[in-house]
């Protein structure tokens, strides 16, 4: 399975592929903010894990941007927020099945349980 990491600080992209690729996804991290929407496209990843900081454009604006694309609107995101006022603009996300907010800092156990709920577990979550 692929997983998307958009990190912009390039030791936290690091840290992050290291410690998921323990559990055998392949990780491809992007710590540029060039055009992510055009890679999703092309590599079809089965989660994106998104920091607040790797967003160009405001948060909500993004996540509304992949939910609205056809191409991205069944991707689930892992979306990490380092502050709750985010939280509190993303909350109309919180009810979307594919979208979901964790804070800073996050347990390596929850990301690894949000990444295999979308993976592993995936059929029990989507409804096709």
């Amino acid at each position: 399975m692929k997983i998307f990491v958009c990190e912009h600080d390039p030791y936290r992209a690091k840290l992050m592929q290291d410690i998921l690729s323990v559990y055998n996804y392949k990780i491809v991290t992007m710590q540029k903010r060039g055009d992510i929407f055009k890679e999703i496209q092309q590599q079809r990843p089965a989660v994106i894990v998104i920091n607040e900081t790797f967003a160009k454009e405001s948060v909500a604006d993004m996540i509304a941007h992949l939910r609205q694309d056809p191409k991205t609107a069944k991707i689930p995101v892992v979306f990490i927020s380092n502050s709750a006022p985010v939280e509190q603009q993303l909350s109309q996300y919180r009810f979307d099945m594919l979208t979901e907010i964790i804070q800073e800092p996050i347990k390596i156990k929850n990301l690894r349980h949000y990444i295999d709920r979308w993976t592993t577990f995936r059929s029990l979550y989507i409804k096709h």
